[in-house]
């Protein structure tokens, strides 16, 4: 269940109980248009995948915001929930501060954003316009200060208007931050600048050749952090420079100091001083942080917040003078994941650690538990239909889960509950012997025949998942993918092997028609797809003649899928491509630049899994589901002094509406209440609404519209 809220001031009254009347409506528009962007949202890692390279907090708000790259910005009042916020951009984001109540955000290509609330972002503006990106961001009272690529030094006094100053540089700065007065930038080939006034820099030594990544001030004294492990300190204002010993030997990338301790980040380096006392390597502790790459620091009194790749989040307290001990935020598993699909009303994901997660709604996924033969194996493959699912891996593995009902034991709030005659779909799995040891990785199941191919040419086929048997192949080349079409069997592979077979049985190659590794290879919308190395597509109606299609990428592309009228191609470096006709393409991308190896639909969702359990969804039709109000109160808050609508939502995920309003049914017309949007996967949503006035009516009446 997720948290928004927001304060209304218009003068609404205090109901009598029965008096609140809601409605639901569904406004009917036309759904996006082919190759508009769509709206991703994170399945997994929890509470999200973006790569977290910089943090900021307000103590008058209570608030804290994230930035990561491809426009994401999340923001939190707890330190645990994280909302996602529209941005209005795809650019790579790079640093967050807070000049007064207002978020200042910067990043690629000259890009700046400011927010008065960490709601709603607008663009900043600069002159003169720039494309060097802005790496870092720092503000005092009066003056923000932005630097970036080739030297670039910008200033504003309100976080909207810019103006850019000579810097006396051309190094790219990566950091910049303000203390005792002053400005201190930093960046590569060890540059270190400071001004007192943002506008006039002077050039400092550093006795340092490599990059600068962050810098930072607490108590009297700069920090800067740098490659190979590197740090220098200043306590005169930033004019003299000092190495500093932490025993880091990676690079650096963020320090953060509170009143007790100073820590230090970066790519698997996490490194505490407390008290002034010896720089401790925090991953020999009994209590450590998960060994990951760390960008950014949130030092609060006696407590710091760690973030970085994937979104993999680390809290360290200190109670009782007892040393700072560290705990995960979230336990959300990071392997890599090879291979979704969604057979029937339930989505399958298979990965690295012999990783099987599934999910009824794409949104929420739970973690299943595999035989124990195979705990050590790598899936890398699996399908399925409405009868049996079946996952492949290196060496040979290969699990089946039956769709059968059975009495399962269901763990809730700490007590085992039996659940009679309950479903094990994709909850049960079976390890079956097979007559091979080569890695498998191709899988298709239909009515009467399962194919599962693999490394060496490998085939073989079952009638019921349980009795395999060994098929002649054509060729030595690992085979990735099968499919089922009209007219029989295609599998596709390295070094553009095509195997072809009517029966499932007897198999013939295809001669070749690219070198490239066809990676997969779909039957949808009528057509033969087969997709892999350097963006290659091959389409085919009989499956022995293909037609080469320009894709206009060269990146891998992994897998395809076929929704209302369009095929989605998904690949490399978060790559998503539609197109309708196979000849005009629009490269609509994700919120992520992490590879993408599998794709899978219910028809108006899309489901990507990839590296590091990347799980994203988007709604690519529309969701009509009704939304339901589970509860409603209204209460008085004494710590706000002020009346409060509670209100609980059910719903599907990423549906979205607005919370409309009017005094009464027969009076004027509808108020357009805020946008609301279960943005997690729970389909709940808690929504808390302060009003501003305590002139309260006999009565209101509200709906929810649902948005396209």
């Amino acid at each position: 269940m997720k948290i928004m809220s927001s304060m209304r001031r218009r003068n609404p009254g205090l109901r009598p109980a029965g008096w609140l009347v809601l409605a639901f409506v569904l406004v009917w528009r036309p759904w996006m248009a082919e190759g508009a962007p769509l709206r991703w949202r994170w399945s997994n890692p929890k509470p999200h995948g973006g790569n977290v390279v910089d943090m900021a907090f307000s103590p008058i708000l209570g608030l804290a915001v994230q930035v990561a790259e491809r426009g994401q910005i999340y923001s939190s009042f707890d330190l645990k929930t994280w909302v996602p916020r529209d941005s209005g951009t795809s650019n790579d984001l790079r640093a967050v501060t807070f000049m007064g109540l207002r978020v200042i955000v910067t990043g690629e290509a000259g890009r700046v954003l400011y927010s008065d609330g960490g709601e709603v972002f607008q663009p900043g503006i600069l002159d003169p316009p720039t494309s060097d990106w802005l790496e870092a961001v720092t503000a005092s009272a009066q003056l923000a200060v932005a630097v970036g690529d080739n030297g670039a030094v910008y200033t504003s006094n309100n976080g909207i208007y810019w103006k850019r100053h000579g810097s006396g540089t051309m190094a790219w700065l990566r950091g910049v931050t303000h203390g005792n007065g002053g400005f201190v930038a930093v960046g590569e080939g060890g540059k270190i600048i400071s001004s007192l006034n943002g506008t006039n820099w002077n050039s400092r030594s550093s006795g340092l050749s490599l990059p600068f990544n962050r810098v930072a001030y607490s108590a009297g004294r700069y920090t800067a952090v740098a490659d190979a492990g590197n740090c220098r300190y200043s306590t005169n204002g930033g004019v003299g420079w000092h190495p500093e010993v932490t025993g880091a030997a990676n690079d650096l990338f963020h320090s953060g100091n509170n009143d007790q301790a100073r820590l230090a980040v970066g790519d698997y380096e996490v490194r505490m001083q407390e008290n002034g006392g010896p720089w401790t390597d925090e991953f020999t502790k009994s209590n450590a942080p998960s060994p990951w790459t760390y960008y950014c620091s949130l030092p609060r009194t006696d407590y710091f917040l760690t973030a970085g790749r994937t979104g993999l989040m680390e809290e360290a307290f200190k109670t009782n003078g007892l040393p700072f001990f560290w705990l995960p935020l979230e336990g959300s598993p990071r392997s890599w994941l090879w291979d979704v699909t969604n057979p029937t009303n339930l989505y399958v994901a298979v990965g690295d650690r012999a990783t099987v997660m599934t999910s009824a709604n794409g949104g929420e996924w739970k973690l299943e538990v595999v035989p124990e033969a195979v705990t050590n194996s790598v899936f890398l493959g699996v399908g399925g239909n409405t009868n049996l699912l079946v996952a492949v891996g290196n060496q040979g593995s290969l699990i089946i889960s039956p769709n059968v009902t059975t009495n399962l034991a269901v763990n809730v709030g700490g007590t085992a509950t039996v659940v009679t005659n309950g479903s094990a779909f994709g909850v049960l799995w079976y390890a079956m012997p097979v007559p091979t040891t080569n890695d498998l990785q191709g899988v298709c199941v239909s009515s009467n025949l399962t194919v599962v191919t693999g490394g060496g040419g490998t085939i073989l086929t079952s009638p019921d998942g349980t009795n395999w048997t060994s098929r002649f192949s054509p060729t030595a080349l690992t085979l990735t993918s099968v499919c089922r079409w009209s007219n029989g069997w295609v599998a596709t592979g390295d070094d553009g092997a095509i195997v072809v077979s009517g029966d499932g049985m007897a198999w013939s190659l295809v001669p070749p028609t690219t070198t490239n590794w066809l990676y997969r290879v779909r039957y949808l919308g009528g057509q033969l797809l087969a997709v892999g190395q350097n963006g290659t597509v091959l389409t085919s109606t009989n499956g022995t003649s293909w037609l080469k299609r320009t894709s206009g990428t060269t990146r891998w592309l992994n897998d395809v899928t076929w929704i209302n009228g369009s095929w989605y191609f998904m690949g490399n470096s978060g790559t998503v491509l539609v197109s309708s006709n196979l000849t005009t393409w629009a490269d609509i991308g994700t919120i992520t630049r992490k590879n993408i190896y599998g794709a899978a639909t219910d028809g108006t969702q899309l489901i990507l899994v990839g590296l590091e359990g990347t799980i994203l969804r988007a709604q690519v039709g529309p969701n009509l589901t009704p939304i339901r109000i589970l509860a409603y109160d209204r209460v008085y808050s004494p710590t706000n002094a002020a009346w409060q609508n509670i209100y609980l939502f059910g719903g599907q995920p990423d549906q979205r509406f607005t919370l409309d309003y009017r005094a009464d049914l027969e009076s004027a017309k509808w108020e357009t209440g805020p946008q609301l949007d279960f943005f997690d996967g729970s389909g709940t949503l808690f929504y808390l609404e302060t009003f501003t006035s305590t002139n309260l009516l006999p009565r209101e009446c509200y709906r929810a519209t649902l948005l396209p």
